[in-house]
């Protein structure tokens, strides 16, 4: 690995700086070495906080910076995409959050000019860099499902209170946080069923491939959202929605995404072939350390009965390497996001290639795309 350090420049000071910027401190030879906001003081006072050496306040004086590898972004999609856009022409590697757009064309332009200007996109999907999930991905390659026929998806979370907040109008806990204000503008690019929806299909589609196939329905279950202050916040775009899928290697399956269901929080996800089912189950939303993993094989058992177990995660998949974190001390979100962050550095240096990439955000935004299409026309839509 090369001994220069990885310079890195964040954009938005609440989850990005709070959460990517810790992650980023972990690794050996990288550097949080810039912060950029909408507005000199908080960028001064990100800066001064966190210890960072440059604060800017205009994304574009940010990436005339020689000194800087790689471009964190965290910003609403809406604003999010002119930015990456910007910052892949300027030679930059770019992290960046989810919904990867806000549109199919916009995503495909994204992914065009990361690839025109020859830099590594990522995006910030941690689900598949979970140590149970990296178990499950490694059982599914050895062959433990056999033929893949089925998987049935759900990503929840319900209206969250944290103090006087509501997720998702508040969408990381913590003082001194501002609110996500914009989760519930039609014309932000976010919704529960972007959201959620495309964190599930950068997890799906990495461990059992793309899809060729979809149908489903979207909708608005809870217009108003009723703060514990008492005030209403109208909510103007989708909170839930279904797909049935079909891959590529003829599996079929159903999607569930939605930030306004009660009493449910996290993943469950359930993968099975004609010789085992595997279910990962994650109520901390990709922390890392909250999944655990059942496995059962095909044996003939009585009815009513199981002929699996629920599987100890080998420790090496909490060692990310050149950390101090292992099975026994990391804390939530260090180990998912220390892995993304070292395996986007070892692409950088054509070790291996991106993951999550930007082309497999692309292909899971012309899913997301796909069955909103379908809802609105009630019809199945080839993907891709």
């Amino acid at each position: 690995m090369s001994t220069k350090k990885t310079r890195v420049g964040i954009i938005s000071a609440n989850w990005s700086l709070k959460v990517h910027g810790t992650a980023w401190r972990t690794l050996p030879g990288v550097e949080v070495a810039a912060i950029c906001t909408a507005h000199r003081e908080t960028a001064e006072a990100a800066a001064r906080d966190f210890g960072i050496e440059k604060a800017y306040w205009d994304h574009r004086r940010m990436l005339e910076d020689d000194d800087l590898d790689v471009i964190d972004l965290g910003t609403r999609p809406s604003f999010r995409q002119s930015m990456v856009l910007d910052a892949l022409r300027a030679g930059k590697h770019v992290y960046s959050a989810l919904p990867f757009a806000t549109d199919l064309a916009s995503a495909t332009a994204i992914e065009d000019a990361r690839r025109d200007n020859g830099v590594v996109g990522v995006v910030d999907a941690q689900f598949r860099w979970v140590p149970a999930a990296l178990h499950m991905k490694q059982l599914i390659d050895s062959g433990f499902l056999g033929r893949p026929l089925g998987f049935n998806v759900q990503l929840f979370l319900p209206l969250v209170r944290q103090g006087d907040l509501l997720y998702p109008h508040s969408a990381y806990p913590g003082a001194g946080v501002a609110p996500y204000k914009w989760l519930a503008d039609k014309d932000s690019g976010a919704s529960g069923w972007r959201n959620f929806a495309t964190h599930s299909l950068l997890l799906l589609t990495h461990v059992l491939g793309p899809v060729a196939e979809a149908t489903g329905r979207v909708d608005l279950g809870v217009p108003k959202w009723t703060l514990p202050d008492g005030s209403v916040l109208e909510a103007g775009n989708e909170d839930l929605g279904v797909a049935t899928l079909c891959l590529r290697n003829g599996a079929i399956g159903s999607l569930q995404a939605g930030w306004s269901v009660p009493d449910a929080a996290g993943l469950r996800f359930e993968v099975w072939g004609d010789n085992g089912r595997l279910l990962l189950v994650d109520p901390g939303f990709g922390d890392g350390i909250s999944a655990r993993l059942y496995r059962g094989d095909a044996r003939p058992v009585d009815y009513g009965s199981s002929a699996g177990e629920w599987l100890e995660i080998p420790r090496e998949y909490f060692a990310v390497p050149g950390t101090p974190f292992n099975a026994d001390n990391a804390p939530p979100m260090m180990v998912s996001m220390g892995w993304m962050f070292h395996h986007m550095l070892a692409a950088i240096e054509g070790r291996e290639a991106a993951s999550p990439s930007f082309a497999e955000a692309l292909h899971a935004q012309q899913v997301v795309e796909a069955v909103l299409q379908s809802s609105r026309e009630r019809t199945w839509k080839t993907v891709g």
